[in-house]
């Protein structure tokens, strides 16, 4: 028991140790990321449909979001404002297949993206949260509407300068419909990604 108890006080107690390190940005300091990986489709609201939610990768029929597990990249460029806190923007492409009749269907945010990184160094959490346009196509049409994201990650600076990480969070995209009355659809998928980041 007191075992278990030191063990518990020493997980309490290790994030005052990380949080009272000396910080490694500057205020100019810049980073790059690559991001790879795959989304897995969370959740498909839309008020006109019955069911009005659905969750999950497969068929509608089954009371699924009529989607696939696809993949996700980007490219984002951030400059530190402070030494916890960097704004930029990320340029990103996702895609999926619907479950019923393979058509695929893309995504492309263009977000500005904020980043806060409590624990930094060689290793680093970063807490980002992206806003922006989405331009989305699905069987010969194509919309602009506008999209969201937050992503928590963890990665590993192997020399000063690169790092590899991994990353999860979620993707929402909204969008308005105007046929009877004004009503919102929103999609919503959860990335799951690997990034190769360069900072100066």
């Amino acid at each position: 028991m007191k075992k278990t108890l030191r063990f518990i006080a020493a997980l309490l107690v290790l994030p005052a140790f990380l949080f009272a390190a000396e910080p490694y940005y500057d205020s100019g300091s810049q980073i790059f990321n690559i991001t790879a990986g795959a989304t897995v489709p969370f959740f498909y609201h839309y008020p006109d449909h019955d069911p009005e939610w659905t969750f999950g990768p497969g068929s509608s029929d089954d009371g699924h979001t009529n989607s696939t597990i696809g993949g996700y990249g980007s490219i984002s460029y951030q400059v530190f404002v402070n030494p916890y806190l960097a704004l930029g923007g990320e340029l990103g492409f996702q895609f999926d297949f619907q479950a019923k009749s393979g058509i695929v269907a893309t995504n492309v945010p263009i977000f500005f993206k904020m980043t806060t990184v409590p624990v930094q160094g060689s290793f680093e959490v970063p807490l980002s949260l992206g806003a922006g346009l989405l331009y989305t196509s699905y069987d010969g049409a194509s919309k602009l509407t506008l999209g969201c994201s937050f992503e928590v990650g963890i990665r590993y600076f192997i020399t000063d300068e690169w790092g590899v990480g991994i990353n999860a969070g979620m993707l929402f995209i909204p969008e308005l419909y105007t046929s009877d009355a004004a009503k919102i659809s929103t999609l919503s998928y959860i990335p799951a990604t690997i990034t190769v980041s360069y900072r100066h």
